[in-house]
């Protein structure tokens, strides 16, 4: 598998994708109690897999960006400690 980059822009296009997703979802849900509708009968074996490995693969996405926060962080104050030291 290989790794892709994303950067805040990309992040923020893959997060409205999943908000219109979402959004849709909320539609067919207000749609059928409005219109009182029966259950419907859905295959959601596979939906509910990807919801579950988007979940993990957002875990790891959480834990890349702390580490690089931490890594940058670290970075900024070794050159402002080498910057204020006297020499």
């Amino acid at each position: 598998m290989t790794l892709e980059p994303y950067n805040a822009d990309r992040l923020d296009g893959l997060s409205l994708r999943v908000l219109d997703i979402c959004s849709r979802l909320r539609t067919l849900a207000q749609i059928s109690r409005q219109e009182e509708l029966p259950p419907i009968d859905l295959h959601d074996r596979k939906a509910l897999e990807w919801i579950s490995n988007f979940e993990v693969w957002l875990c790891t996405a959480e834990g890349a960006v702390n580490a690089q926060i931490t890594k940058s962080q670290g970075a900024r104050r070794a050159r402002q400690t080498h910057t204020a030291r006297p020499q």
